[in-house]
């Protein structure tokens, strides 16, 4: 708004040098998180902040926005610890990522043995031989579980804690590889299928109702479509993988996953089989299944002395000897499963030698099957290695641990019983495979492999050792992105990305509203270094410019005599000369006389303006100004104002915005937008009543509409109508004073509809037959936006300027009333001529 009085003087006479004010109101303040964690660690920093939050809610935008541009890992995490303590309870809807007895001795197989390695024997306190666990292990008590940032958990019904029911406690081995955390994440096993080789399955259990894929199951016990098992150990083994989540007994790790049965390992009562052909048949029927993974707790055995041991990998010396020892139907298998993209789990054998078992460390003479091998130790419940479990050896580099010592899973009674063995541990491993694959499809077997190696819980010597190998099994750790997180701006992986840190949006106090709404429950999709994808809030991108409210920038008027005045202020300096035939003025930065409904978020750098009189009462006005820098735009417009001989009168104008890299002073950075560009076309009107000689009531109000266009996640956006009014009251010589005082209440400009036009990454696409998809599917929708709270701002400043001493004084303050934060605020300027 600008209303300018004549002045009879016509002569620019006078040279002013104006004192800049102080102010003790900064229009931005800086975030408060800034340069304060140097030293922490990601925990800590985590703690500090929910503390932080529980202590004082209004410190939860600094804190986002201090993790975006710093910790972006930890962004999620923060939001849905923040989430459940602002909201009180569980998010609204669901969805999910788019992750003992002696040994059995006597089978001769060509001079090599198998046996289940859930059998084993060999010395050490957790001999399963020796080790008599309670029947049902009291589980150790679990913190309150700390959700991770893989994927947003804010769009899922369910906490961890959901999880840690009374069949989740059974099996302590559930806790201890971060099972729970996952499933609340909604990583369940779904849509993965578990091929398991061993004695069979009890078929008839409720643990396995509707989960095993009869038609490509299969026995090598006579029938053919025998698969029940009247040993026990099979039926272990596939309750720990896979069993059903049904309130009773125990259930599995992966418990939404499929099995095929490929019963091939003797239990009681059966005759020995010829392995040597049974492993390599029950691979191809597994790939003829679909089967992602294949599950064997089970291991060659040889004698040695008067007992038997498991055979290691280091029997042999070379990658022609081991071949020749597994023939060629199973090297056809190995690379038909290679092919396939079938993992193998494999136990590493229960006689506490150095080494790995021979079917568990293929991979270690011949590395063209590495990728597609997981060897599996045991460790008890204080994550030490079990005494009779081999040990990683020469296979550490593909090796994890895994509970294995009273381990509680489903019995062929239909109860729950107790065993100890690799053959425990290698289910572990095989159902954290499929968790990470339900979550994850898009992911080859060697990916998937590289990523449980890499998040697991370093054990033993730092770093990969010959003992616990990569360490324990931790599919909370598992399913964390690893790495770098990015935004593809493309359909596909080898399309530009932009890095998770470098993106966000600035929002200014007018696109806030908007911006927010178009990514309310709106997820997009981040990849990590596997190129893995994971859900992140939209939202979480934004945060609000800090913006003074509706008028704080102001500045005291001194006179300089012959028709000129000067303002200054800690926001800019400024001229204004009169005449009988107009005015004209000029500034540098934001004063008292430039501003209007966009300068809180888009503050003038130069302006100039020229009001001509074309009648006695009636001037048409000339506005020109620019921004630079972050702001850079060019604002103009045409209007009339007419004033009468009391001080009553009105004005309006006409004009253009055009702004480059900004939206109504919102800035996009990364792969929100770039290259923007926005026209703002607006209406302001404003008119003014002198009720006495010292008193005048305005009302001010503005409309405008911007079209914008982009290239990002906020492509454009179209007709957006925004609003701002102003309604104030001044009075000259304020109770006897030389000054002069005015209040006003303001609303600031806010867009309140039109469209906002979005392209969101969404999910990757799956992974066929082994080969890696590299697809990137995205959404792109046209989003309504409609009017929402409107803050109201209260301000008060009082003015004085004396001529004769040429200089002058402005006390400001004000705050929010309605709408926001009160953010209240004070501000003192000095002028003066020199």
């Amino acid at each position: 708004m600008k209303v300018t009085r004549k002045n009879k003087n016509s002569a620019f006479t006078a040279v002013v040098i104006i004192a800049l004010a102080v102010s003790v109101a900064p229009a931005v303040s800086a975030n408060i998180y800034s340069d304060k964690f140097d030293g922490y660690s990601s925990r800590q920093l985590l703690e500090f902040l929910v503390k932080e939050y529980e202590r004082s809610p209004g410190t939860f935008e600094d804190a986002r926005e201090y993790i975006l541009l710093n910790r972006p890992e930890l962004l999620n995490e923060y939001l849905l610890l923040t989430r459940r303590r602002r909201s009180g309870g569980r998010p609204a809807r669901t969805g999910s990522s788019g992750l003992g007895s002696a040994a059995l001795a006597g089978i001769g197989i060509a001079g090599a043995v198998a046996a289940m390695a859930g059998r084993g024997s060999g010395g050490g306190e957790d001999d399963p031989s020796t080790y008599t666990p309670t029947p049902t292990p009291t589980p150790t008590p679990t913190p309150d579980p700390v959700p991770d940032s893989g994927l947003d958990s804010s769009i899922y019904e369910f906490t961890a804690s959901d999880f840690q029911t009374e069949e989740f406690n059974q099996n302590y081995g559930l806790s201890m590889i971060g099972a729970d955390e996952r499933y609340a994440q909604g990583g369940q096993g779904q849509g993965v299928k578990i091929a398991v080789l061993d004695t069979g399955i009890g078929v008839n259990l409720t643990d396995f109702a509707g989960k095993i894929d009869f038609a490509n199951s299969y026995g090598y016990f006579g029938d053919t479509k025998d698969i029940s098992d009247t040993d026990g150990h099979g039926t272990h083994v596939a309750g720990i993988a896979a069993a059903l989540k049904n309130d009773t007994g125990v259930h599995g790790v992966a418990f939404l996953s499929e099995l095929v049965i490929l019963k091939g390992i003797p239990g009681k009562g059966y005759p020995d089989p010829v392995l040597g052909d049974v492993w390599p048949d029950a691979i191809q029927r597994s790939i003829s299944a679909g089967a992602n993974v294949m599950n064997n707790s089970w291991t060659y055995i040889k004698r040695e002395g008067a007992g038997w041991v498991t055979k290691p990998i280091s029997d042999f010396s070379s990658a022609t000897h081991l071949k020749s020892w597994l023939g060629i139907d199973m090297i056809e298998a190995l690379d038909a499963a290679k092919a396939a993209d079938l993992m193998t789990v494999a136990a590493t054998g229960n006689h506490g030698q150095s080494d790995v078992s021979v079917n568990s460390g293929i991979p270690v003479l011949l590395p063209e099957y590495d990728g597609y091998f997981i060897a599996t130790v045991a460790v008890n419940q204080d994550k030490n290695i079990a005494g009779f479990s081999n040990h990683c050896g020469s296979a550490m580099d593909f090796c994890l641990a895994a509970p294995g010592v009273g381990i509680v899973s489903t019995g062929l009674d239909g109860g729950t019983r107790p065993d100890s063995g690799t053959s425990q541990a290698a289910p572990h491993v095989t159902g954290a495979y499929a968790l990470l694959k339900s979550q994850s499809p898009e992911l080859t077997a060697p990916e998937i492999a590289q990523i449980l190696f890499d998040t697991a819980e370093d054990l033993g010597e730092p770093g990969t050792d010959d003992v616990y190998g990569c360490g324990l099994v931790n599919v909370s750790r598992a399913v964390l992105p690893v790495g770098q997180l990015r935004i593809y701006e493309g359909t596909d992986i080898s399309s530009p990305s932009v890095p998770l840190s470098s993106t966000g949006i600035v929002a200014s106090a007018a696109m806030a509203p908007a911006i927010r709404q178009a990514f309310k429950d709106r997820t997009i999709m981040v990849a990590d270094k596997y190129t893995r994808g994971f859900d992140l809030q939209a939202a979480a991108l934004v945060s609000e410019a800090r913006s003074s409210p509706t008028f704080l920038v102001s500045a005291p008027e001194v006179s300089a005599g012959d028709g000129l005045s000067l303002t200054s202020g800690a926001s800019g300096t400024g001229a204004k000369f009169s005449g009988l035939a107009g005015s004209y003025e000029i500034n540098f930065g934001t004063t008292f006389y430039n501003q209007d409904a966009f300068t809180p978020f888009l503050p003038d750098s130069y302006s100039v303006s020229y009001t001509a009189a074309i009648a006695e009462h009636l001037g048409l006005t000339l506005d020109l100004s620019t921004g630079t820098g972050a702001q850079d735009f060019t604002k103009s417009s045409i209007g009339f104002e007419a004033i009468d001989q009391n001080g009553s009168g009105f004005s309006t104008r006409f004009g253009m915005v055009r702004e480059k890299r900004s939206v109504l002073g919102s800035q996009f950075m990364g792969a929100a937008g770039s290259n923007g560009e926005a026209t703002t076309l607006f209406f302001e009107a404003t008119g003014f009543v002198a009720l006495n000689e010292n008193t005048v009531l305005s009302l001010t109000g503005t409309q405008s509409e911007t079209n914008f266009r982009q290239s990002g996640l906020v492509v454009s956006g179209q007709d957006l109508v925004g609003r701002a009014g102003v309604i104030s009251l001044s009075q000259k010589n304020f109770l006897g004073t030389p000054g002069t005082l005015r209040m006003s209440f303001s609303s600031p400009l806010q867009v309140s509809s039109g469209r906002i036009f979005l392209d969101l990454p969404q999910r990757r696409t799956a992974s066929a037959n082994g080969i890696k998809s590299t697809g990137v599917e995205r959404t792109s929708e046209s989003v309504r936006i409609r009017s929402g709270t409107r803050p109201l701002d209260l301000n008060l400043t009082y003015h004085i300027t004396q001529s004769e001493r040429r200089a002058g004084l402005l006390l400001n303050t004000g705050c929010r009333v309605y709408g926001g934060d009160p953010d209240p605020y004070f501000g003192i300027s000095i002028a003066k001529k020199f």
